[in-house]
């Protein structure tokens, strides 16, 4: 039988998700403020991925920079791992890779490697009792380290280098959709007309490898900065601050975010 603290976790994980922002929006009245308590519960019990990602996303995105200036997305597939958050600030990039209470580090070397095969800047997100551990075990890397600390601040307790001797050619151009590695090349070379559109992927690639590895890093970032939406920085500061992230990954429209808005702040 599932005891009380079973059950809100269970209600935690199942609440902040892209099918609550649906509900939210479909509702038909102003709906229940169930968020504060559930992300409250989150913040002394349970401090889960969303939590983390959500409080990154608060602080660098909406704090320290600007959805103006800066694109973020989770579940980046690098080579064999997939990063927690990626965020580009116009021509820059970070990786966060998230360590919880909860998770092991198993895999957080080989995480690591294939993170530098795309961004020169590499940051850990620890728990307290995860920081000597992880700095320890990345002792040779040149990965920053932060911790999520008890009051909910962002605590870098380990400066990052910059580390460019990783970067792979391959790893950058399968960052960007069709459209993206399409208009990147055919801006920097004149010579494609004739390419075949089912082969335009593969020799695509091979053009882009001709460039200068930090060139190519630089012109990716930006085609990926190019992904904000106004929308957000218009209406996303106005979503709670427990919703922001859920509902900044959820790309809504303006339709949908004025909705969205009304349903949980009553047209305020």
């Amino acid at each position: 039988m599932e005891n009380n603290n079973d059950i809100q976790k269970s209600l935690a994980n199942k609440y902040f998700s892209r099918k609550t922002i649906d509900e939210l929006i479909s509702s038909k009245t102003k709906v229940k403020n169930e968020w504060e308590d559930l992300y409250f519960y989150l913040n002394k019990n349970y401090r889960n991925e969303y939590y983390y990602k959500n409080t990154l996303f608060n602080k660098f995105v909406i704090g320290k920079y600007s959805p103006k200036t800066s694109y973020a997305t989770g579940e980046v597939i690098i080579n064999r791992s997939r990063a927690d958050f990626l965020l580009v600030n116009r021509n820059d990039a970070f990786i966060f890779e998230i360590k919880t209470e909860l998770d092991t580090l198993e895999k957080l070397i080989y995480q690591v490697e294939d993170y530098y095969k795309v961004c020169s800047i590499v940051y850990i997100l620890v728990s307290e009792d995860k920081y000597y551990p992880v700095y320890k075990l990345l002792k040779d890397y040149k990965v920053g380290i932060c911790v999520l600390t008890k009051t909910n601040t962002i605590s870098i307790r380990k400066l990052p280098e910059e580390d460019n001797s990783r970067l792979d050619h391959e790893a950058l151009f399968k960052l960007l959709r069709k459209e993206e590695y399409e208009y990147l090349i055919e801006q920097e070379f004149d010579d494609i007309s004739s390419i075949k559109e089912v082969y335009k992927f593969k020799e695509y690639m091979k053009k882009f490898r001709l460039l200068d590895i930090k060139k190519c890093q630089f012109l990716v970032f930006k085609q990926l900065n190019r992904r904000k939406k106004t929308v957000d920085v218009e209406y996303i500061r106005r979503v709670p601050f427990e919703l922001r992230w859920l509902v900044y990954q959820s790309n809504l429209n303006r339709k949908n975010y004025k909705r969205l808005l009304e349903n949980i702040l009553g047209g305020n």
